[in-house]
């Protein structure tokens, strides 16, 4: 597009003109990131003071020009290309650690921070940032959140949506929110995160720092097949232990790995897990016992634990050296990025193998295995057409195997455009209805980051929607009919309202599975019913124990919001007798908006929630805090995507807002 010499003159006149670049050479180093597609932009911007995004932002608005923030621009879906040509706002500049606090836990910084470099600053103080993608060393915390990107250690300590206290974000036009978890309200962090620069700018982030552990004690583990490693996971998390770190690799990694890296991984192993403990010296003894009996019942041929801090650094450097290692190889490197529930790893694994063997491509894999994530790695040669078809081709049907098999097309790497079409294939059009609604709300224009996410005409292709069920039906037709209030036992809210749309009906509990550690319970369900359930299977959640209302209820009320990050999956009804479902046994998804986090809080202005899948652990967890029920205060976004959802006004207003 044609960007008028007026607006360069405005937009100079607020990054200065030394900022503002349409050189051929700046076009063409702008026009990708670390997937394959290449689309030329028509200006870069160098945004060097944080204080300039919003100006720059309403100037864009006005003019109606599409913008694309980035920083290092290491995703490998297409998030950073600008398909619509208009302005990359290159975030890179804003790289400065304002703030660590030690004492409160928390570290203050700008989106183009290098994550690395954080974690440099807090290890002489004794404390980590706890998300470690592998790009650590290249990536930004504003573009890990962009991404909800994870690493390594989420199997224990979660991704970078679970550890931003707060963020301040430019929406598109150019207005300025404060994101901060003690708001209240739906968590529109936990929306942001894995939101790919669609939704708009983040420009500061508050993040949680942790103490460093004291003891760490890393193993290498090989084994005679990938299968017998991967089954070793799936027979970890079945008996409830969660290590600080599992990650596999099979040999055609191993062995690029070791050529590059030097690792010390043995080169005739067909697999290898990587398992790090972390705790006391007590703790990680007996949780080394039962790995190492574990592993040995998969038929692992060595344990082998690092005897120095130095050995398990050589291990970790091996571990993030392999995407380099793998692209010394050809000339590309196409990554995948599919996450299924952990007990399907090895399904999983047989059918992406297959699917590769079938195309004749030579990948490597390697796995986050604790969360189920899996990264195929081909290499191969972009100027050879029929070979990119080809993968091309494959990775489309890697990630709908890891659909069929309960999962997600993205479990950190994110949708951008190279995963947007199949996102069909995985969500229903009701769902992705609300994914387009949430965009339409932040950004009615389309300027940020715009052709992204969303399937383009997805309405025939989207996978097809179950009918309601008997007990969902005459609800969705109240919600409909409108206006009306949602309740469980109303034990929060106490309203006196004549036109209730109740849950309590939903009343079932549909499965505890302690293979993979979820339950899935329908909204209705009391908290006191829930825990006996649980205890009598021997195991346990965060939710408290003795309260008397209903599982809805503590997710919806806002009053236990320590457990959102234990909510896997999600079923709701919107005011239109809609069902949206998102998630399920998956320990991370990135593909699309986070709808649990949208719901949770949400306080019955968005829709009811039906039906939840959550985390349960095998050990007594402590019981979350239940907060006193306050309306919670209401903002911009909420509002818009309230407008959006609920445009005839059949559910409450958010709060704070008055009915015109």
């Amino acid at each position: 597009m044609k960007i008028p010499a007026s607006v360069w003159t405005q937009l100079k006149q607020t990054a200065g003109e030394e900022n503002v670049l349409a050189d051929e050479v700046s076009l063409s180093l702008y026009s990708y990131d670390c997937s394959l597609s290449r689309t030329r932009p028509d200006a870069v911007i160098n945004v060097v003071r944080a204080q300039d995004v919003a100006p720059l932002l309403k100037i864009l608005y006005r003019h109606h020009i599409p913008f694309v923030p980035r920083a290092s621009a290491t995703n490998h879906a297409g998030s950073c290309t600008a398909l619509n040509g208009g302005v990359i706002l290159n975030l890179a500049g804003l790289n400065k650690i304002l703030q660590i606090n030690t004492r409160q836990g928390y570290a203050v910084a700008e989106p183009g921070t290098i994550t690395g470099d954080l974690q440099d600053r807090l290890a002489p103080l004794g404390f980590f940032y706890a998300p470690d993608p592998a790009s650590e060393r290249v990536s930004t915390l504003g573009g890990n959140l962009a991404q909800n990107a994870s690493g390594a250690r989420c199997m224990k300590y979660g991704g970078t949506i679970d550890h931003v206290l707060g963020t301040e974000v430019v929406l598109p036009d150019g207005r300025e929110l404060y994101l901060d978890r003690s708001q209240g309200g739906p968590d529109f962090i936990g929306l942001l995160a894995g939101s790919e620069g669609t939704l708009g700018v983040i420009t500061k982030l508050k993040v949680k720092i942790l103490p460093a552990a004291k003891h760490i004690k890393t193993f290498l583990v090989t084994f005679p097949s990938l299968a017998a490693s991967v089954q070793t996971v799936s027979d970890l998390a079945a008996q409830g232990i969660i290590p600080r770190c599992v990650e596999a690799m099979d040999q055609v990694t191993t062995r690029a790995v070791e050529e590059f890296a030097h690792a010390g991984y043995p080169l005739d192993a067909q697999a290898l897990l990587i398992l790090e403990l972390d705790g006391t010296p007590a703790q990680i003894a007996a949780q080394e016992k039962a790995l190492e009996s574990i592993c040995l019942q998969n038929g692992a041929q060595k344990f082998i634990p690092a005897k120095t801090e130095a050995e398990r650094q050589k291990l970790w450097f091996g571990r993030r050296a392999a995407y380099a290692a793998m692209a010394r190889l050809a000339p590309n490197v196409m990554v995948g990025d599919g996450t299924v529930p952990r007990s399907e790893l090895p399904r999983a694994l047989a059918k992406v193998r297959k699917i590769l063997d079938d195309n004749h491509i030579f990948a490597s894999l390697l796995f986050h295995a604790g969360d189920g994530n899996f990264h195929p790695q081909i290499v191969f040669d972009e100027r050879n057409k029929p070979e990119t078809v080809r993968v091309t081709r494959a990775l489309k049907e890697i990630l709908q195997a890891c659909v069929d098999c309960g999962g997600t097309v993205s479990g950190e790497h994110g949708v951008g455009v190279e995963k947007r079409a199949v996102m069909a294939y995985q969500y229903d059009k009701p769902t992705l209805d609300l994914f387009a609604r949430i965009k339409q709300a932040a950004d009615p224009q389309d300027l940020a980051n715009p052709l992204k996410l969303i399937p383009v005409d997805y309405a025939e292709k989207a996978r097809v929607a179950p009918a309601l069920s008997a007990q969902e039906a005459p609800l969705a037709r109240a919600l409909q009919q409108g206006p009306c209030v949602i309740v469980g036992a109303n034990t929060r809210q106490k309203t006196k309202a004549s036109n209730r749309v109740c849950s309590l009906g939903l009343n079932r509990i549909l499965e505890i599975d302690k293979t993979n550690y979820t339950a899935t319970v329908q909204a209705g369900v009391s908290l006191r019913k829930l825990a006996e359930a649980l205890a009598q299977e021997n195991v346990f959640c965060l939710l408290p124990r003795k309260d008397e209302g209903t599982l809805g209820g503590a997710f919806a009320s806002g009053c236990v919001p320590d457990f959102y990050p234990h909510v896997l999956g999600l079923e709701a009804l919107l005011p239109d007798g809609s069902r949206v479902r998102y998630g399920g046994k998956l320990m991370k998804n990135a593909a699309g908006y986070h709808l649990t986090r949208l719901f949770a809080g949400s306080q019955g202005t968005l829709g009811l929630v039906t039906q939840l899948t959550f985390k349960i652990f095998a050990q007594p967890v402590p019981a979350a805090a239940r907060k006193p029920f306050a309306p919670a205060e209401g903002n911009a976004l909420w509002r818009a995507i309230k407008q959006q959802v609920d445009p005839h006004g059949h559910l409450p207003p958010v709060p704070g807002e008055t009915h015109e």
